[in-house]
């Protein structure tokens, strides 16, 4: 387990501030986040690469805060992988392990593992400078595991891979973490990556922690305004909620749970989650109708903007291209448009 405990980072221009996290063994847990929020930073300070000014870092139980990063036994790979172009993979693999006393008996079961598992085998004699970028990242893993490391920290791992190369890396750091057993820290601006990997997370904001829980919970029940708009809970509406409905202008919505406080706040409505209702269909206990007032091509999907009737409320919604040419939708079409109340989430003042 990774514990942080009121951490405090202070470098030039920038401050992180009582940062209060935990990843357990069965973790993979994402940090997202504006750029320049602090992710890499907190990461950085995890790795005692960086002075903490505040606060306590504990792996396993052991209070870390003052060791040097040798001592930590902490994996680290950025997006750059960092692999040293003069050495070969085998020896980029091998770099480190002279600081960490493994003995040579561990070095070689360790190193045959990793190469085996890694499939590295047929680019060991290799120089990185002619690796594709899969190849690279998967030397840099190796690298990293090479020191049984007790957790293992990836900064933007997949961000300058190509696409297919993006999707058999993850689906490889999803198996390793299965497979050994240690917590994964990610950082990633890539929200479709996050919840393919990560069971729980943080938002930073600014050098703070905005909110932290399961990741399901950060990207549906975001905790303030900040975060619903960060993960792309793009409709969010003043509103007053009364008897668990939340009243939106002339517009009003029954809440999901037991647990809806009363009072002024925004509700929250995620564009992929609002649905063309055709005739018969009863899946939605929320149908409107609505005037397509403007549509954009995003590539596999279309961003189209509704204006409710009657009342105005500007809503958004994801529809799929399929669904846009099927029922040869067009700017100034009134259409009736649904949602289930479970995907209704009402942020308080």
């Amino acid at each position: 387990m990774i514990e942080i405990r009121d951490l405090t980072v202070q470098v030039p221009g920038f401050r992180l501030e009582s940062i209060g996290l935990e990843a357990g063994a069965s973790d993979i847990f994402a940090l997202i986040g504006p750029t320049g929020s602090g992710k890499s930073l907190l990461l950085e300070a995890v790795a005692g690469l960086v002075p903490v000014q505040g606060g306590r870092v504990r792996i396993q139980g052991e209070d870390v805060t003052g060791l040097p990063p040798e001592k930590r036994r902490l994996g680290l790979v950025y997006q750059d992988q960092s692999l040293f172009p003069h050495l070969s993979v085998r020896d980029n693999i091998h770099y480190g392990v002279r600081y960490h006393g493994l003995d040579a008996a561990t070095r070689r079961d360790r190193f045959e593992h990793l190469v085996r598992r890694l499939e590295l085998e047929q680019i060991l004699e290799r120089s990185t400078i002619r690796l594709s970028g899969g190849e690279k990242q998967r030397v840099a893993l190796a690298r990293a595991l090479m020191l049984q490391p007790r957790a293992l920290l990836l900064d933007e791992p997949l961000s300058a891979l190509d696409p297919v190369f993006r999707d058999d890396i993850r689906v490889l750091l999803r198996s390793l973490h299965q497979e050994l057993g240690i917590p994964f820290v990610l950082v990633s601006h890539n929200f479709s990556e996050v919840l393919f990997l990560a069971g729980r997370g943080a938002v930073l904001r600014d050098g703070v922690l905005e909110q932290s829980g399961p990741i399901r919970d950060l990207f549906e029940r975001p905790a303030t305004p900040f975060c619903a708009r960060f993960v792309g809970m793009k409709n969010l509406v003043p509103c007053t909620v009364e008897q668990g409905r939340a009243r939106l202008g002339d517009v009003t919505v029954r809440l999901p749970g037991a647990d809806v406080r009363e009072g002024r706040g925004t509700l929250g409505l995620r564009p992929e989650d609002i649905v063309l209702v055709e005739d018969g269909d009863r899946s939605c206990d929320h149908v409107l109708r609505a005037r397509i007032s403007a549509m954009e091509g995003q590539g596999f999907y279309f961003r189209v903007s509704l204006s409710l009737e009657p009342g105005g409320l500007s809503l958004s919604a994801f529809w799929t291209r399929q669904v846009v040419d099927r029922h040869r939708l067009q700017p100034n079409d009134l259409v009736r448009i649904g949602f289930s109340s479970r995907c209704l989430h009402a942020i308080y003042e």
